[in-house]
């Protein structure tokens, strides 16, 4: 049965590449990110041990901050504590270490260098003590006084600098200026970056920059010669107890997990759509070999008739199924590997990786043949069953057809996989299970299951024949035979209209989410926003903000009546219910810390918290009800929405205990509760007593909101919008913006993200695409006598093109509009959830327009997956067409 298996494979080739493709584009997803995620890693470890390579010990804060994402941020330490390292026995030499994301470097163009959404802008000071001293000088020399800066090669470059040019940073205080004295790298050679864009200053400016006076954010400790790293720790520990000490190792371990925590997120990102397309590739798959099974029909009764059992025809189908996920796979590790080479390329430009071709690691052969070759076989499993079940006597004599109807073991299986479905998606959506993300995804993919299993079938001829009726006048005979094709054999219309309803369905659902956010945020801003002018940082943008006193002159100006500034900064809630919620979030990892190690800080719910000006903020945003007053908002108290007040059992009046890294714990007092969240988060507090608590990182302003006067004049507005952007100009990153362009900047990040998500899911739409034109190609073999027929009876080679590339568009358009329903009863589910955390926030919107773009388009690509098959129906020779058997 093996070598009918093979000789049946071989027989047909371009069947062959048509139904293994899906899953060559599947499997090359998620070797690719597998390969690359590996690649990355190793060279994360790599660089971060250049750049900590000569630190046998470091001294640092105990209090931490998480700032979400896998982030981290501790308080800094006091410079008089470097002199108390280098005095206990066994430290060689110790040096204060600033480093922080606390500038955006300006290049020779006057644009700033690099994106918000890449590696960050960091500042160092330079450490006078070669093993400590992070990479190494390439050209020039090191920064010596407080106007000259050293720069890493790969950031020069993209800057536009060389050494002895003047380099613009734009900093807390605005624009600075530097002369650029020296460049660096990693390794011994100093040919390797980061990624990160690096500047080195003398350490009073790097403290001054990084807004931390006084301070480092650790110190670095290289130990005697004999003194382990261990050994080395465990002193430190002893001789400062208030203090962490971690060693070297540990500390560069700590660094390269929390960097490839981003790496892990990117992988399983691009992963998700490399299985959406293997589950579609799933659907093409069970299509494709009920056709042939079907088509081979009289072959199985024969093998039966001369003595194959009902198992050895099983098992001929699977393995030939088998045989297909197996070339498959490895075509698909092959072109997964020139994929990870592609992007290895395209990061490369951010930071060192190795040269050359990626190697495969073991974990990811095994899970491209274990993934392609499983799904392959279990997507034939049915058909192959079927092929079985057929008695001989009623092959050879074409009794066995593909019913229309829907079996009672479908509707109990769908049942079944609609309810399950939709238990697992709610329990996603609602965050209560182990996995959101993955019971959303096997919900929604039971869901799809059942719909294309159930109610597809169904549906698929009514339909079929309604979707015939638009196509117009002169093909009305063509149109009608393309609907009654269409709805002829319902299981396969719906079975090959399933994988475009798997694109179609996500698309819809990422299209209404995304609208709905742009339509609430739009809503929030036009609605409860009382300014004429914001004046903000870009809203990626965490590290610089508007320029200190940049308020006060704004308050200024003429035609101005009022100003209100924010600021925000990270705390944790330490109440019952903040204590709970910390008990939920998965275990951490143990941290690699010396017996004696002061503890970190204390369980609870990390949030951020807006420093407002209370006089002034509820003038210009409207919050709605208010219990309370802002006059009561001295220091140390808070403000909260309603809705989280009753959540957590709070009352006017309460101490709520809290975390800031900064200052450890405190108690705030509530004394005030808003109706509505604006978008401003759930949490106000004095701007003076966040900025005594939060983390010197975050002491700027995000936003400043201005009121015109009322009596000014377009023309007067428009002067104060200069004089606005002149006050700022030293700072490229905060912009002035009307209400309407500031509401456009809070979306405009995830116009990127939906870009990148419709491009990996365009790839689930090429394959159904490439899923229906398969179908249709099987079909006009399988109808090649009624096709010769039709020819004969005089239909011309032109009508034929037109009748199959109607049942395509038909097809295409039916697996749109199910995915179109789909995709907005899953977006409606969805958007239920949001409003629920947020409610008079969200609101719910359909794109329209996007929603009639994606039909129209869906049919085109129906008309274009036709094309090949089409034509390859009209080449067909009349008579060998009717003596065909």
């Amino acid at each position: 049965m093996f070598q009918v298996a093979l000789k049946d494979l071989m027989a047909r080739k371009r069947r062959l590449v048509t139904t293994g493709l899906a899953v060559v584009l599947g499997i090359a997803f998620l070797t690719g990110t597998r390969v690359l995620s590996t690649v990355l890693e190793d060279s994360i470890d790599s660089l971060i041990s250049d750049v900590y390579e000569g630190m046998d010990a470091v001294v640092r804060s105990p209090e931490v901050q998480d700032l979400g994402f896998g982030q981290e941020v501790r308080a800094p330490v006091a410079a008089n504590a470097v002199d108390r390292v280098a005095e206990v026995d066994g430290v060689r030499v110790a040096r204060g270490v600033v480093e922080a994301p606390s500038v955006q470097l300006i290049g020779s163009d006057g644009k700033v260098v690099g994106s918000n959404f890449g590696p960050p802008t960091l500042v160092y000071n330079w450490l006078d003590d070669e093993r400590l001293q992070p990479g190494v000088l390439t050209e020039g020399r090191e920064p010596r006084t407080e106007d000259e800066v050293a720069l890493d090669f790969a950031t020069a470059e993209s800057g536009g600098y060389e050494v002895g040019d003047t380099v613009t940073v734009s900093a807390p205080e605005g624009s600075e200026t530097f002369e650029l004295v020296g460049l660096m790298g990693l390794g011994e050679d100093g040919s390797r970056s980061s990624g990160a864009r690096v500047l080195v200053f003398v350490t009073p400016v790097a403290q001054r920059l990084a807004q931390m006076p006084d301070q480092f954010n650790f110190i670095a400790a290289a130990a005697e010669d004999g003194v382990g790293d261990d050994e080395l720790a465990e002193r430190l520990g002893e001789a400062l107890p208030q203090l962490q000490t971690v060693t070297g190792t540990a500390f560069t371990e700590e660094s390269s997990e929390a960097i490839a925590q981003f790496v892990n997120v990117l992988s399983t990102f691009v992963s998700v759509f490399g299985y959406i397309a293997l589950f579609v590739a799933a659907f093409i798959i069970y299509n494709t070999f009920s056709i042939l099974v079907a088509q081979r029909t009289r072959e199985t009764a024969l093998l039966r008739a001369i003595g194959a059992g009902r198992r050895q025809v099983l098992v001929a189908t699977i393995l030939e199924a088998a045989l297909v996920g197996l070339i498959a796979s490895l075509l698909g590790l092959a072109l997964g590997v020139v994929l990870a080479t592609g992007l290895k390329a395209a990061v490369g430009r951010l930071f060192t990786v190795e040269p050359g071709v990626p190697s495969l690691p073991a974990a990811a052969i095994v899970t491209a043949l274990v993934v392609g070759v499983g799904v392959t076989v279990l997507s034939a499993v049915v058909p192959a069953w079927r092929s079985s079940k057929v008695p001989p006597v009623a092959a050879m004599s074409e009794v066995s057809i593909d019913r229309s109807r829907v079996s009672r073991a479908r509707l109990v299986w769908g049942t079944i996989f609609l309810v399950v479905g939709i238990a697992l998606f709610t329990l996603g959506v609602t965050d209560t299970g182990p996995n959101p993300l993955a019971e959303f995804g096997a919900g929604a993919a039971l869901v799809l299951i059942a719909v294309a299993v159930v109610l597809g079938p169904l549906i698929a001829s009514p339909v079929s024949r309604f979707l015939a009726r638009p196509f117009g006048r002169r093909g009305r005979v063509t149109s009608r035979l393309a609907g009654e094709n269409a709805a002829r054999n319902p299981k396969r219309t719906a079975a090959t209209a399933a994988a475009l309803t798997i694109g179609v369905t996500l698309v819809t659902l990422i299209a209404v989410v995304a609208n709905s956010v742009k339509t609430s945020v739009d809503a929030a801003v036009n609605e409860r926003f009382d300014a004429d002018f914001v004046v903000a940082a870009d809203v990626t943008s965490f590290s610089v903000g508007v320029p200190k006193g940049a308020e006060e002159q704004i308050r200024e100006l003429p035609n101005v009546e009022l100003t209100s500034a924010v600021r925000f900064s990270f705390f944790r809630l330490l109440d019952e219910f903040g204590k709970q919620k910390a008990a939920e979030r998965p275990a951490e990892e143990p941290t690699n810390l010396p017996a004696g190690a002061p503890d970190e800080a204390p369980e609870g719910q990390d949030d951020f918290a807006l420093g407002i000006d209370p006089a002034t903020f509820f003038e210009v945003i409207d919050s709605g009800e208010l219990t309370g007053s802002p006059e009561d908002m001295g220091p140390d108290t808070i403000a909260t929405r309603a809705a989280v007040a009753e959540e957590r059992g709070w009352e006017i009046g309460d101490r709520i205990p809290v975390y800031f890294a900064a200052t450890g714990e405190q108690e705030l007092e509530l004394v005030l509760t808003f109706e509505e969240d604006a978008g401003q988060g759930s949490y106000l507090v004095p701007a003076e007593t966040l900025q005594r608590n939060g983390l010197p990182f975050f002491d700027f302003d995000v936003a400043v909101y201005i009121q015109a006067d009322d009596r000014a004049t377009d023309a007067e507005l428009a002067e104060l919008r200069s004089q606005l952007e002149d006050i700022v100009a030293g700072s490229p990153s905060v912009q002035v913006q009307d209400l309407e362009e500031y509401a456009e900047a809070q979306t405009g990040p995830l116009d990127t993200i939906l870009a990148v998500i419709y491009g990996l899911l365009g790839l689930a739409v090429v394959i159904a695409l490439i899923g229906i034109a398969n179908t249709l190609t099987l079909s006009v073999l399988e109808r090649t006598r009624e096709l010769g027929l039709l020819r004969a009876v005089g239909m011309s080679r032109r009508q034929l093109r037109r009748t199959i590339m109607g049942e395509s568009t038909i097809i295409a358009v039916f697996g749109t509009l199910m995915g179109l329903v789909i995709g907005i009863v899953f977006s409606i589910a969805l958007s239920v959830v949001i409003a629920a955390e947020d409610p008079g926030l969200f609101r719910y919107a359909l794109p329209y327009g996007q929603l009639v773009v994606i039909t129209v388009v869906a049919a085109i690509a129906g008309v274009l997956a036709a094309v090949l098959p089409a034509r390859r129906a009209a080449k067909l020779d009349v008579l060998d067409a009717i003596a065909s058997v």
